[in-house]
């Protein structure tokens, strides 16, 4: 017996948060479910006129030979659209949240509440009674954006030639290896793909919201060894020493010949590092009227040299919308600007656990640290000591939440008592706890001292694109340095903090906490609530503990047995169906462990986020709750241009 996963879901069965939503955003996964449940029928295909004249020039076929024979149907949030204009928006040099990661388009997605799970690339699927094996269904007739049909083949060349090949993906992916078995798949037609899982794993229906195992073969086989035996050759004459180096950086989408499934293909980037898209003339959405979608012809992403820079092209009405690297501390500014800039400002709730978490090494190499770090009274003590109020008066007026990031209240095994588990400022608690570990005084009575006689000091390394985070920590190092811990703080570029984080050579972890809903938390398993912490890019703290339970206990760091708890309830959770009694007691047994032992130690979270809107940018959201996936959710591809 078989759950389908079809548009049905949105109503009963596996609406994958267990509740009946209501929804902001209508999706059909098909014409004949669209016609179904409203009785309507689409009775001709439009097309944006720009692409009408390529259809004349006989440069591509009609709307009718471009479209999948089932697409989706996508009911625009406020009116049917209007096609043209170009959609404008900015990023740092830093990462920042780019474009292409706002408008992504993956076998399912997360949508606009935030709770359920509808269909997408993919038509539909069926999970497995014994929730081992998940069945996807394409779109017969479906293509890339340079016509080449989109078939099970491009997923099989995924999982065969990229994700089982050791040059390109030597280290396999966790997220599908539930059990410690990589993932088999199974092509059962064209159109139809099986994944089989060694254990229950019914959490694969929210990792199908992201990830990608998709890729172009007909577009990537010259670069591949296995289709072409020259592929060396060809890497060579590209500047790579290899095939594979050749194979990763055509597969990475910043080739502007790479073929997308997305609204829009990346056709030039400049010698500034300005990015330019066009309208994918095989979209594969329409809208109630039978419009291709998108609305939205053209779109520039800017390369601005930092945060200021931004915010100063977002108040001068530069970018259509803005939200990823503005901060609450600038509403006002954008406030007075909002006429002058021909915008309004949007402040959205954001379920952000953490503006900013701290997490100790806990396999530091330092025998004496790691010894403190992993003592209870000391991550107590450094909880106790941090002012959150002061830091939410100061830097958020107030309107965020002094917690933990454990997770969002809105998951349904979350305690109120865990997000405010030694929250309170208590510098004489504190110092009480140190004082019991036996950190004695300096002769100055200025700074504690470690065991061995030296001064216990440690240095905070973190991303200085992260300008609320710097200060959040100048903040912290007067609250620490008031109960004898003597604090360096060190900005550093993203790239070599984390490059220091996976050698294992910082003496604290910090980033923001997202991802914090429950929904997130299962389509990134294990991001926030196992070692390390974050992701394999950004290993905030626990990396040896990780690498031992990866292995099996061959390589890296036995944990403590509270670890070893933690790990099992996550394999346990990932195991169970959402809502299920077993589910609830996994969840919760995950959040107690990590609350109680203040493995991560945060300041302020749930902060309200703004963003800027230009006034003539329609079928955006009025209100939104946005989560790491930002507009994702939002469909972009129904917004349009007044002008």
């Amino acid at each position: 017996m078989l759950r389908k996963l079809t548009v049905a879901m949105l109503v009963v069965g596996l609406c994958l948060m267990g509740i009946t939503p209501v929804l902001a955003q209508k999706v059909y996964s098909t014409l004949a479910e669209y016609e179904k449940l409203t009785g309507k029928k689409i009775e001709k295909f439009n097309e944006a006129p720009s692409l009408k004249i390529k259809v004349a020039a006989g440069e591509i076929p009609p709307v009718e030979g471009r479209l999948p024979e089932e697409p989706l149907v996508l009911e625009p949030r406020e009116e049917i659209g209007r096609y043209g204009g170009t959609y404008k928006t900015g990023q740092t040099m830093i990462w920042a949240g780019s474009f292409d990661r706002e408008c992504v388009q993956d076998l399912f997605t997360l949508s606009s509440d935030l709770k359920t799970i509808v269909p997408q690339i993919a038509k539909g699927g069926e999970l497995s009674e014994d929730y081992r094996t998940f069945t996807v269904y394409l779109r017969k007739g479906m293509k890339w954006s340079d016509g080449a049909p989109f078939t099970a083949d491009d997923i099989m060349f995924w999982y065969e030639d990229i994700i089982l090949n050791d040059e390109l993906t030597p280290v396999k992916p966790s997220e599908w290896s539930p059990g410690r078995k990589f993932v088999e798949v199974e092509k059962i037609d064209d159109y139809t793909v099986r994944f089989h899982f060694a254990t229950p794993y019914p959490i694969i229906i929210e990792r199908s919201c992201q990830g990608h195992p998709f890729a172009p073969k007909h577009y990537l086989k010259k670069y591949h060894i296995r289709y072409n035996p020259k592929a060396n050759d060809v890497a060579k004459e590209e500047g790579y020493d290899n095939w594979w180096q050749c194979f990763l950086y055509h597969n990475k989408g910043r080739d502007v010949n790479f073929p997308t499934l997305d609204p829009w293909v990346l056709t030039k980037i400049d010698t500034s590092g300005n990015q330019y898209r066009e309208r994918n003339p095989y979209y594969w959405k329409v809208d109630t009227a039978g419009n291709q979608l998108p609305y939205i012809d053209k779109q520039v992403t800017t390369l601005v040299e930092n945060v200021e820079v931004y915010n100063l092209k977002a108040i001068a009405g530069e970018f259509t919308a803005a939200g990823w690297l503005l901060s609450l501390k600038n509403y006002p500014l954008y406030k007075r600007n909002e006429e002058k800039g021909n915008y309004h400002v949007i402040l959205q709730s954001f379920e952000r656990a953490s503006e900013c978490a701290l997490l100790f090494n806990y396999n530091h190499k330092d025998p004496v640290l790691k010894k403190i770090f992993n003592d209870i009274r000391w991550r107590k003590a450094m909880s106790l000591a941090i002012n959150r109020e002061e830091i939410n008066n100061i830097l958020f007026f107030g309107r965020g939440t002094p917690r933990q990031p454990i997770m969002s209240p809105s998951a349904s095994f979350y305690e109120d008592w865990m997000g405010n588990y030694y929250i309170e400022y208590d510098p004489e608690r504190a110092n009480e706890l140190l004082d019991e570990m036996g950190l004695k005084w300096d002769k100055e009575h200025r700074y504690r001292l470690r065991p061995d006689g030296k001064v216990l000091a440690i240095t905070i390394e973190f991303n200085q694109a992260r300008e609320v985070i710097g200060k959040i920590l100048e903040l912290i190092k007067g609250y620490w340095e008031k109960v004898g811990v003597k604090v360096a703080l060190k900005g550093e570029q993203a790239s070599f903090y984390q490059q220091r984080l996976r050698a294992n050579e910082c003496d604290m972890g910090v980033w923001a906490w997202g991802g914090a809903t429950e929904l997130e938390s299962r389509l990134n398993p294990g991001i926030r609530l196992i070692p390390p912490w974050h992701y394999p890019s950004t290993p905030l703290s626990g990396i040896e503990w990780r690498r031992w339970y990866d292995t099996g206990g061959e390589k890296g760091e036995e944990p403590p047995e509270e670890i070893k708890e933690l790990f099992k309830a996550f394999e346990d959770w990932q195991a169970s169906l959402y809502g299920t009694e077993e589910y609830l007691k996994a969840g919760r047994k995950i959040l107690t462990i990590n609350a109680k032992g203040l493995y991560a130690i945060g300041t302020v979270g749930l902060v309200p986020k703004p963003c800027i809107i230009k006034n003539s940018l329609r079928n955006f959201p009025r209100e939104l709750n946005c989560t790491q996936n930002w507009w994702r959710p939002y469909c972009m591809d129904q917004w349009f241009l007044e002008e």
